[in-house]
């Protein structure tokens, strides 16, 4: 009998979320934290569309954690934009001299 995808995708998720919580116990990169917090999101919307946790909570978790996700993302965008910027004028600086 085949696996419910919906419950594989949630077990290799929460492999993953493990997996990268124990390789560093930092996660330093702006880009790396909305990366799981996308994880994070997917994790708690296959909890809850697997039935392992309330459906009216388990919906709710699910929402608060895609809007987390939404905001890491745009947060880690915004500073490696803003990286970006800083160290083009820092090169352009230096090659002017």
């Amino acid at each position: 009998m085949a696996a419910d995808p919906i419950s594989e995708a949630h077990r290799e998720i929460t492999r993953l979320l493990t997996k990268l919580g124990r390789s560093s116990g930092t996660r330093p990169d702006a880009l790396v934290e909305a990366c799981v917090a996308c994880l994070e999101a997917a994790q708690r919307t296959s909890a809850a569309a697997t039935g392992q946790e309330h459906p009216d909570t388990g919906a709710q978790e699910a929402l608060h954690a895609v809007n987390a996700a939404a905001l890491a993302i745009r947060y880690a965008l915004v500073k490696a934009g803003d990286e970006r910027r800083r160290a083009a004028r820092t090169g352009a600086g230096e090659s002017a001299t």
